[in-house]
């Protein structure tokens, strides 16, 4: 027997079996719809109108709608959707958490939005509206774009400017309504929502106004005890429990002191597109939290359930319990958006209870247990009522994504015209090897009873040969698209920097001529004072840009080679810029807490150590990013690097208080590299207030903690968002803190930063590590393209090697600098 007979035997048995399999669900579905009918005549629902909806929801078979539901059919439907293994997503969001470019399962792609779609498609045929699938710009590899219904919206074309980039959808949800040429009422998703029978437009509205409908299901019990273990956790899997409580908390305030919290039903929510820019006004101060940090926190509220809330309240069909004050809240903003002239006045929901929401609708998930994954798996299957369900993710291990997409591609085989043909193919080929037979067991023995089916195909539908040609598929279907090593951000950042000749700076970057440099020298560096003027000699030769101000920090010290009649050099002693408190015994932490009262210093200054040398041109970008926001240089390498800072009681010190001050959401310690260093002036004195005075130990006046990491992060977690200095970011002690007061002569609004790819510092920056053998590291310098090199001194050098290094440093910088006499 040829090849091609086997393939056509194989699909006739694979089609008898799924025939005969479908036949025995089919009567169970029947025996399933008349219980329902019993079930909802038993909710003891008069209403002929609801009763309507129900006639329409259970005997819609995918046929053509009644004449009355024509404008439905052009709705819009919303997808949020994310692929976390993105390289240049990772890369974008490392910046924000640490240096974490992991995927976890909030933004884990398992190919869910391809199979939601299939079941939209499928069972709203009616449906002929545009889809948009709003994501950071990135396009799904089995996205076919040519298809005019299917249109890809960035999330910085909806969410404003300081708020993106964000990586919650409870942010992302907020701003749907920026969406260009959306519907004015339109149905929003997550990716791992589906359909699972035929479903009529009365199942999002009712039959009578056309009213949207919510459905709630189960109610919660606020426990406190959990929801401080929950905040404490910080379970990503866990915080939604925390977050219901700050809603309730919430509309506990605003509308009823005995409110009691219902769950949203994990379905396809409809939205009044008209009602989001009042609901954002209404909740101003509420949802702060929610865009001020960009990743899922447990002290977020919900903000689709308060939008809800909001408009079920200011229709005037619920009544209030509150205090007066917010009462009154509420009766001002009826007045200004639900007039009778206003395009909102119309504006309200059907509220569904969760004795009828849990017989349409069901949470559920994924997880590393295959009979669990399997019970949910056939209860879909067998149970037809359900229209819409979700499968959240809750797994680790590769066989769950494996029974995952088995499930998805023999539950939703149609492929839709916006889907790549190469993939509909590869599907459709191994989906002709798949067994539904377990080898062991004789096939007609599944045909015994309905009971021993169900029981025998979770080992049947599961079977080893059937997952591993999943992974083989999932192989295969991972060949269509290119990995990429490095994200195109990075790769276009290194072209541009180590291209870079010196020529003029384009005129964007014209302001950073004048920018102030400082070096700090402290006594205690006096032997490697020497060092200072080939520095100096590496910035005139390799920043032929810099016309800036040099300040040098330093006492006691006779600097007999520098030309103080440079107008570009400014010679402080640490006395002038430091508090009289400290004045006898200060530090180099201290003076690093003060360089902003250096006068004339520029609004953003660099940081260098008289150790550290330009090798080749640098561009400002070296420095600051394409908005100007200062770069900062961490790693994560930490089981190698803090052991070679000599200061590693107090870098952990350092961290600990910087938890305290802005909670446990500060999962890593990014080590920061011995480099240049760019700051921010007028972050200096918030940071003082936050930290200085409670740390200063009295009988010393030293400060123990590291200024340029308390610095860097406070620009990072605090600073770095649209309400500062108003509103500062951050979930521990600095929720209670009072705001910042900042330099009223200031001309910079929003306080960005930046953080170095670790694949560029590599590249760019040598740290060269004088225990080793001085004379190979020299060769091996000169030899370098990197674009800075530091030196790492541990020691206290002797007069032959400061020799050594004068020479190599007086070899690689021979000219003079205009700094010198």
């Amino acid at each position: 027997m040829n090849e091609s007979i086997q393939i056509i035997f194989k699909l006739i048995f694979l089609i008898l079996f799924i025939s005969k399999f479908n036949s025995l669900i089919k009567s169970k579905r029947d025996i399933l719809e008349q219980q329902l009918r019993i079930k909802l005549n038993c909710l003891g629902i008069n209403d002929k109108v609801k009763q309507q909806d129900f006639e329409y929801i259970l005997n819609y078979k995918g046929n053509y709608l009644e004449p009355e539901w024509e404008w439905v059919k052009n709705i819009s439907f919303v997808y949020t959707w994310v692929d976390g293994s993105d390289v240049n997503l990772a890369y974008i969001k490392s910046k924000y958490n640490g240096g974490n470019r992991k995927v976890n399962s909030r933004d884990r792609s398992a190919d869910e939005l391809q199979y939601s779609l299939r079941s939209l498609k499928k069972y709203l045929p009616w449906h002929n509206g545009t889809i948009f699938i709003v994501t950071d710009n990135q396009v799904p590899k089995w996205l076919d774009t040519n298809n005019s219904q299917i249109k890809i919206i960035g999330h910085e074309e909806i969410i404003p400017k300081y708020i993106n980039p964000t990586f919650d959808s409870f942010t992302i949800e907020c701003f749907l309504d920026n969406i260009p040429g959306i519907s004015d009422i339109f149905i929003y998703m997550n990716d791992d929502f589906f359909f699972n029978n035929y479903v009529h437009p009365s199942f999002f509205f009712t039959s009578e106004t056309f009213t949207p409908k919510i459905y709630r299901t189960n109610y919660e019990i606020i426990n406190m005890k959990k929801i401080d273990k929950v905040i404490k956790e910080n379970d990503i899997h866990n915080i939604y429990s925390a977050s219901i409580y700050f809603t309730y908390q919430i509309i506990h305030k605003y509308f009823d002191r005995n409110f009691t919290y219902y769950h949203l039903a994990h379905c396809a929510y409809v939205c009044y597109r008209s009602f989001f820019t009042p609901f954002r006004q209404f909740f101003e101060e509420e949802l702060k939290v929610v865009f001020s940090y960009r990743f899922r926190s447990p002290f977020k509220p919900i903000p689709l359930y308060l939008y809800q809330t909001l408009l079920l309240y200011s229709t005037k069909k619920i009544e209030t319990n509150s205090s007066p004050i917010y009462e009154k809240k509420l009766i001002d903003f009826r007045k200004q958006y639900l007039n009778g002239n206003s395009p909102m006045s119309n504006c309200t929901f059907e509220l569904i209870p969760e004795n009828i929401s849990n017989i349409f609708t069901k949470f559920s998930f994924v997880n590393d247990v295959s009979k669990s994954n399997f019970e949910h798996f056939n209860f879909f299957r067998t149970h037809k009522n359900i229209l819409a369900y979700n499968l959240n993710d809750k797994y680790n291990n590769s066989k769950s994504l494996f029974e995952f997409t088995l499930y998805m591609i023999t539950t939703y085989p149609e492929n839709n015209t916006f889907e790549k043909i190469n993939y509909v193919n590869l599907e459709k080929k191994y989906l002709c090897k798949l067994k539904y037979v377990d080898d062991n067991i004789k096939y007609n023995d599944y045909y015994i009873n309905e009971k021993k089916l169900t029981m025998n195909f979770h080992k049947m539908f599961f079977n080893k040969y059937n997952l591993n040609y999943i992974k083989e598929y999932l192989e295969e279907r991972n060949k269509f698209s290119i990995n990429q090593n490095i994200s195109l951000i990075e790769k276009e950042e290194i072209e541009f920097l180590f291209k870079y000749d010196g020529r003029d700076l384009e005129p964007e970057w014209k302001w950073v001529q004048n920018i102030s440099i400082v070096y700090i020298i402290t006594d205690n560096e006096n032997k490697k004072i020497n060092e200072l003027k080939y520095s100096l000699r590496s910035i005139e030769r390799f920043l032929p840009w810099f016309i800036g101000t040099i300040f040098i920090i330093i006492q006691r010290t006779n600097l007999f080679w520098i030309n103080i009649k440079n107008p570009h050099i400014k010679i402080i002693n640490p006395l002038d810029i430091i508090p009289t408190e400290f004045n006898c015994n200060y530090t180099r932490q201290i003076i690093e807490m003060y360089l902003d009262k250096i006068p004339s210093i520029t609004e953003r200054f660099i940081i260098l150590n008289q150790n550290h040398y330009f090798m080749h041109f640098i561009h400002p970008r070296f420095f600051f990013n394409n908005e100007y926001y200062p770069k900062y240089n961490f790693v994560q390498d930490l089981e190698q690097k803090t052991k070679t800072i000599s200061s590693t009681e107090s870098f952990f010190k350092t961290y600990k208080q910087i938890k305290k001050i802005f909670g446990n959401n500060i999962n890593n310690y990014g080590f920061m590299v011995n480099s240049p260093i760019s700051l921010f002036r007028d972050l200096f004195q918030p940071v003082r207030e936050l930290y200085l005075t409670k740390n200063i130990e009295d009988n010393n006046q030293s400060f123990i903690l590291l200024p340029l990491y308390l610095l860097s992060t406070y620009n990072i977690y605090g600073s770095a968002q649209i309400y500062y200095p108003k509103y500062v970011s951050g979930f521990g002690e600095i929720r209670n803190t009072t705001s910042p007061i900042l330099n009223t002569n200031r001309t910079i609004s929003y306080y960005g930063f930046d953080i170095t790819s670790e694949i560029i510092l590599k590249k760019a920056i040598v740290n060269v590590d004088l225990f080793e053998d001085i004379e190979k590291i020299f060769c091996e310098l000169e030899k370098s393209d990197a674009l800075i090199f530091c030196f790492e001194i541990n020691k206290i050098l002797n007069n032959s090697e400061i020799k050594s290094i004068n020479n190599f440093l007086q070899k690689y910088f021979e000219n003079k600098s205009l700094f010198e006499i």
